[in-house]
This record gives C-alpha cells, sequence and structure tokens, in this order.
C-alpha cells in the first residue's frame, strides 16, 4: 500500500507539519481522556428537619409522600411525621411514654412503633396508630421495635420464648405468632426488616464481651442466618428496593468509639460487593430507602471534649460551674486521672486515628502516648493506677479485645491479657480486675499486673468489675436476665469478692450511653459513691449510686441539651470533681437522591 503522505511530503513548509503533528497530539489528547473518564453521578441532598438536639429513626412512608422520624417533646421521646413537600411537623404520639422504633404500612394510612417496658427485664409492646393522628392500639408484646411486611399481613418482631431469644413474625392483629427462629443467648438482637418481596428477614445482633455488631439475613420461613456484614458498632440498615442487597450504617474505619462516627456502605444479600458511600467526620446513622431510590437518614454531627464537675452542689450548680480542659474539633474521650491528679490520659483522635494522650489537669503539656495507625484497630478506654506510673488500656484488632499497659512516660508498652474488658485496678495497683467469658458464662477475673495466671473472682453472670481501695469490696453490674438480653441491668455489691452480692440499683440497658454493653461504674475516694453516666431522652448527666445503697442522685443537669457522656469517668484525688467527656450531638434526618447509583 502506498504511503499516505506521498513520496513529496518531506517538501512540506515546516509550519504545516508542526500543524499536522499538534493536531494529531490533540486527538490522542482527547481520546485518552474520554477513555479514562468516570461518568459521574449528582448526589442531590435535603435536609428534612432542623430541631436542635436528636431527630432519629427516620421512616419514609411507601407512597413517598412522609417522613416519621422520632424526636424529644418536653419528658419524653415521640413519634413525629413532616411532608417532604414541606410545612410544620407534626407530632403524632402525645402520653406519658417513650415511642421509638416507627415504620410504616404498605398502604401509608398508619405506622407502628415500640413502647419500652416500665418494667427492667421485660418486654415492651408494639403499637399501631393511624398517620393521621389517633388513639394507638395495641399488637403484641416485644423487645424492641418492629416491621410490616409488604403484604400488611405480618409484622416481624423479636421476643423472649421460654427464656430464648426469638425472631417470630405475628399477624397484624396480634392474633397468631409463628417462630422464624430461636437465637443464640448471650447477645442483643434489634431491627427486623422485611426484604421488599417478604422472603427475607435482616436484623442486627450484638454480643456480649466483644465489640462487634452483625448484620444477618433469614428466610421469612426460618432456616439458618446468613452474616451479610460486621463491624465495631451497626446503627441501622435498610433493604435495596430490588431486593439485592442493603444499605448499612457502619463504624468500620472509626479509631474512637464513644461514640465513633458511622458511615453508609451497601453490601448485596449475601455478603459480597461491600463498599462505603459516605465519608468525613459527620456521622449517617438509621437508613431508609425508598422504592424509588431516595435514601434517608439522620446525620449525626459530634464533638466531644474533658471537663472537671465539682460534684458537692446541686446538679444545676455542678453543670453551671464545670471546667472544660481540651478543646479539640474532634472528639477526647474517657479520661482517667494519675493518683497524685496533676495529669489525666485520655483518648483523642487527633492526628487522625484513636490513641492515648496525656494532658496536665489544666489542658496544658499535652503529649501523645500511643501511635497506632492501622484503621482496622483501635485502642481506648485507659485506666491509670492507683499506685503508680502503669495505664491499661484495651487494643482491638480483628475482633480480639485484649488489655495491654503503658507506663506514662511511653515506655514498657505490653500485652497483659487477652479476652478482657472493663478493667479496674486494685487500690494497690498489684491486680487488673476486667470481665470475662468462659464456657458461655459471664465472669470477673484479675491478672498480676507484673504478668501470670489470671484467677477466677467470680461467674455468676457478672460484667464491668469495681474495686473497693482495700479490697474489701467487688462492686459489679449483672443482667437483670440471667441469659442478658434485653440488657437491663442491677449494681450490685459483695464482701468478700466472690461472696454473697446485694443490690444497690436497677438501671434500664437504653439509659446506659453509646451501648448498654458499656456500663461501668467507678468508685469515689473515700468509698462512698459509685458514678455513672446515664442518658435520658437524648440528654446524659452524671449520677452517683450510693455504695452503702439509697436513691441515686443526679450530680449534673444538661437541661434538654443533647450530649452524651460515654463509658468511663475518673474521680479527682481528692473526690471533688468528676473528670467526663462530653459529647456535644445534633442529630437532622436527610434526604439523598442518587446516593445509590
Amino acid at each position: 500500500m502506498r504511503s499516505a503522505a506521498g513520496p513529496g511530503a518531506w517538501r512540506r513548509p515546516l509550519w504545516m507539519l508542526a500543524g499536522l503533528a499538534a493536531a494529531t497530539a490533540l486527538v490522542v489528547l482527547w481520546f485518552l481522556v474520554k477513555s479514562t473518564e468516570v461518568p459521574s453521578t449528582s448526589v442531590q441532598f435535603q435536609r428534612v428537619t432542623d430541631f436542635v438536639g436528636m431527630e432519629d429513626s427516620p421512616a419514609i412512608s411507601p407512597d413517598g409522600k412522609t417522613v416519621a422520624f422520632v424526636a424529644r417533646a418536653g419528658s419524653r421521646l415521640h413519634i413525629w411525621i413532616r411532608l417532604l413537600a414541606g410545612g410544620v411537623p407534626f407530632q403524632l404520639t402525645r402520653d406519658d411514654a417513650d415511642r421509638e422504633q416507627p415504620r410504616w404500612t404498605p398502604d401509608s394510612n398508619s405506622l407502628i412503633y415500640y413502647t419500652p417496658s416500665v418494667t427492667l427485664g421485660e418486654e415492651g409492646a408494639i403499637w399501631e396508630i393511624p398517620a393521621l393522628g389517633g388513639s394507638p392500639r395495641r399488637i403484641a408484646s416485644a423487645v424492641g421495635g418492629g416491621d410490616v411486611s409488604h403484604d400488611g399481613r405480618r409484622i416481624a418482631l423479636f421476643a423472649i420464648e421460654g427464656g430464648q431469644p426469638s425472631l417470630a413474625v405475628v399477624a397484624r392483629d396480634g392474633s397468631r405468632e409463628a417462630l422464624v427462629k430461636q437465637l443464640p443467648a448471650g447477645a442483643s438482637y434489634e431491627l427486623p426488616r422485611w426484604s421488599p418481596d417478604d422472603r427475607w428477614i435482616a436484623f442486627q445482633s450484638t454480643r456480649a464481651m466483644v465489640y462487634e455488631t452483625t448484620l444477618y439475613v433469614i428466610r421469612a420461613g426460618g432456616g439458618e442466618a446468613q452474616e451479610v456484614a460486621r463491624a465495631n458498632l451497626l446503627r441501622g440498615f435498610s433493604w435495596l428496593a430490588d431486593n439485592s442487597g442493603l444499605v448499612y450504617s457502619s463504624s468500620f474505619g472509626s479509631t474512637v468509639a464513644y461514640p465513633p462516627v458511622f458511615n453508609l456502605r451497601t453490601v448485596t444479600r449475601d455478603g459480597e460487593g461491600d463498599r462505603q458511600l459516605t465519608s468525613g467526620d459527620l456521622s449517617y446513622v438509621s437508613p431508609d430507602v425508598h422504592k424509588s431510590g431516595k435514601l434517608l437518614a439522620s446525620r449525626v454531627k459530634s464533638q466531644s471534649n474533658v471537663w472537671r464537675f465539682p460534684v458537692q452542689g446541686s446538679a444545676v450548680v455542678n453543670t453551671r460551674d464545670a471546667f472544660q480542659i481540651t478543646r479539640q474539633t474532634g472528639q477526647a474521650q474517657t479520661p482517667s486521672v494519675s493518683p497524685d491528679g496533676r495529669e489525666f490520659v485520655y483518648l483523642s483522635d487527633s492526628g487522625g486515628h484513636g490513641n492515648l494522650w496525656v494532658a496536665q489537669a489544666d489542658g496544658s503539656g499535652v503529649r501523645q502516648l500511643t501511635f497506632e495507625k492501622d484503621p482496622g484497630a483501635f485502642v481506648g478506654v485507659p485506666v491509670w493506677s492507683p499506685a503508680g506510673n502503669q495505664i491499661a488500656f484495651i487494643q482491638t484488632r480483628s475482633g480480639k479485645t485484649e488489655q495491654w499497659l503503658i507506663q506514662s512516660d511511653g515506655n514498657g508498652l505490653r500485652q497483659l491479657v487477652t479476652n478482657a474488658v472493663w478493667a479496674y485496678w486494685s487500690g494497690d495497683g498489684r491486680w487488673l480486675y476486667y470481665g470475662a467469658s468462659r464456657q458461655g458464662n459471664y465472669c470477673i477475673d484479675k491478672v498480676p499486673a507484673n504478668g501470670g495466671q489470671p484467677v477466677a473472682v467470680r461467674c455468676d453472670s457478672a460484667f464491668s468489675p469495681t474495686v473497693a481501695s482495700d479490697g474489701s469490696v467487688l462492686y459489679f453490674a449483672s443482667p437483670v436476665q440471667r441469659d442478658g438480653w434485653p440488657w437491663d441491668w442491677e449494681v450490685r455489691s459483695a464482701s468478700p469478692e466472690s461472696g454473697p452480692f446485694r443490690v444497690l440499683a436497677r438501671i434500664a440497658g437504653s439509659r446506659i450511653p453509646v451501648e448498654a454493653l458499656n456500663i461501668q461504674t467507678i468508685l469515689s475516694p473515700d468509698g462512698k459513691s459509685l458514678a455513672i453516666p446515664l442518658t435520658d431522652r437524648g440528654t446524659s448527666n452524671l449520677w452517683a449510686i450510693p455504695a452503702a445503697g439509697g436513691p441515686m442522685r443526679q450530680l449534673t443537669d444538661f437541661g434538654e441539651q443533647a450530649v452524651i457522656i460515654a463509658r468511663r469517668v475518673s474521680w479527682s484525688p481528692d473526690g471533688k470533681y468528676i473528670y467526663a467527656a462530653v459529647a456535644e450531638t445534633d442529630a437532622d434526618v436527610v434526604l439523598f437522591e442518587d446516593l445509590l447509583k
């Protein structure tokens, strides 16, 4: 074939050759760009609510016109609805009880919701109410909220059958019940959700003693539950409209835990193709997907810092006179004060990963203590020994939780014991007490701080140890139901530590901030009070349980502010103050379009 340039091409002017070369380069560049171009999707975003405080558990009506959600009204949590087209939110429930977890019926004419029991350790109930208001109708007893099938005839729920956790299906009028699956004890179960074709039910489960929540799918007619996804914590999920998979809220990648950052992810029904949908330091929880592809979620903003609260005044005065120690825009959590009161150790995400930091009592002289960088691991809950410079902390990786020790100058890092949570030092610093699971039971063990074999203390469904400075009394938590769930608690004392116990207080698991299994009491230096953070209607406060028994005393009063005080607090050595991490939170219901494309 003859050359396209022809035999006399070399005689063409140089400017023409240069032009041809430039044009060729532009054409090649255009093809390269087009071949690597990624189609862009414009995600539309709408804020649906703008209350000050927490709006949670959003549910979009099947006709796509209305959103239901939970928000505080006075001293209770209630169900609210709002038209997506606009207008003022309407408070649907108004009686003197908490109303939670709304779900729509297929015709969009009514909703079901859950009311917790006022008696600890007992089931609550699921109710139905017209969407335009009216008298609610009780459907069935349950532990947690339920979901209405898409044929409108059945409700999936969790119940206790013969002392065993069970997933069940009841008729919409509550008249008949069919068991789907009896489930293992020692875990909590929540959020049953029908698939769009009503052939499957998905649910979440959190195991005791393990920082792990798992998303399962099971056939509505029974069978084995199949694991779909897991993380340290999950906070809600929804089926995709085509039955192929789910959208779920996960703490995966968050390296702090009290509270963590939650992002939305999607996964197929068989656990494949897991991918992240949102990112950043705002949390997205409780997703709900409409058949049109629109996605609702509760968007949570959170910022926590360490504060010092006086405890000798009234709750209002103690809150007014509190002193803010750290000033971060991220998360500072779970402080523990040194024996001389000059310093404290805490968990911080400064630098992008949760690590232990030490600061002086006024917040100055900050220094980093651990340097974990693995996004799949987190450290936390530091506990300063009352008799030296050792600090115990947990390290969790690949679903395994261990207790580690480090000196306050950063030296001496070493693993002490595995399968251990809720660490608490003996008064002389020679022993570290902790919670463990053994042969299906929940136990308290102790291990020498210088290393050695653990020693069993008690194994009668005992959690979360607290030890008197002289070792004369052991305080611990135990579930009201022996096999746990619902995780309502008794705070007990025993002297000697393995001897008979007496009950000091009973606490609903729903009052424990972030997660019911985070319960931990901290004994005052004089041995007279056990400090504990408790949450009511979205607001945490500090409380004191008399170590000798008697009514609890509220130590702080944040009013209706949406704050979380999570996991562990610390007394000053003189007993006049409590150090606590206060997370200021706010949540709005938001709507995404095209996020799932």
